[in-house]
Formats: structure tokens, C-alpha cells, sequence
């Protein structure tokens, strides 16, 4: 059964402009792909057990990842905040430290980086095959 999830991202803040610059996929067997409608991000994957970053940063040199995927045949997220590209940070949800974030299967998540801007994944379609979220920078 294949899912796809679809990222807005809303920026709130008028003092940094952030721009997706990698996106990764896990678990390339389930055939998982990134695409792009607009300003809509799409991850599409063959199947549960697979997920996706994209690290986005700022003219002002910040940066943030995203991660969702499908665990269990339900969704999860998460959002990390430090220098990691998603080449790295991806594979920890799959035995590297970062498993209990995918096994709680949030609908939401938010993080503060150190200068004090907040970031914000909301699911606004968080049931069945086509999910949709919005991801929120204040």
C-alpha cells in the first residue's frame, strides 16, 4: 500500500528566509521519492517502514530537518536542529538513537533552535494514504 506525504512550509518570521537545500529517502525498496507541485514537497513511498528528511537553511545561516514517514502503517515526524544533514540524521530512526521518535507516530512536532526560532510540523491530513502537513517557522 503506498502513502504519500505532502509538506507546506508557512514562514512567519520576516528576518530569515529558509530554502529546502537535501531531501533523503529511507528505504528505497518501498520505491520512495521527492517531488515538487509549487511550493508543495512531496514524499511518495511504496509502502510503511519508509520516511523522509529535508534539511532546509536560511540566508542568515540557520538551519532545521524535518523527518516523517510511516511506521506501522501510521504516521510520525519529527524536527532536529543542529548541523546534521539528513544523510545522517535519516538512518538514525532505524536503529541509531532516534527509534522511540518514530514508534510514538506524533501527528506533531516542534523543536526551538539556539537563536530562539521556533519550528513547527503540524499533519493537517493525518489518517489514511495521502497525508498532508504543514511545516511552520516562526
Amino acid at each position: 500500500m503506498s502513502y504519500s506525504i505532502a509538506l507546506q512550509l508557512y514562514q512567519t518570521n520576516t528576518n530569515a528566509y529558509f530554502h529546502p537545500v537535501e531531501q533523503t529517502v529511507w528505504n528505497f525498496a518501498n520505491g520512495g521519492t521527492w517531488s515538487r507541485t509549487d511550493e508543495v514537497r512531496t514524499l511518495t513511498m511504496g509502502g510503511s517502514g519508509t520516511s523522509g528528511t529535508m534539511r532546509f537553511v536560511s540566508d542568515t545561516g540557520e538551519n532545521f530537518l524535518v523527518a516523517v514517514g510511516v511506521h506501522n502503517f501510521a504516521r510520525w515526524c519529527d524536527i532536529v536542529t543542529n548541523d546534521q544533514t539528513g544523510t545522517v540524521i535519516n538512518p538514525q530512526y532505524y536503529g541509531g538513537g532516534r527509534d522511540a521518535v518514530r514508534e510514538q507516530q506524533f501527528a506533531n512536532c516542534n523543536a526551538i533552535n539556539s537563536k530562539n526560532r521556533h519550528f513547527k510540523l503540524n499533519y493537517t491530513v493525518a489518517n489514511g494514504n495521502d497525508l498532508k502537513a504543514d511545516i511552520i517557522i516562526c
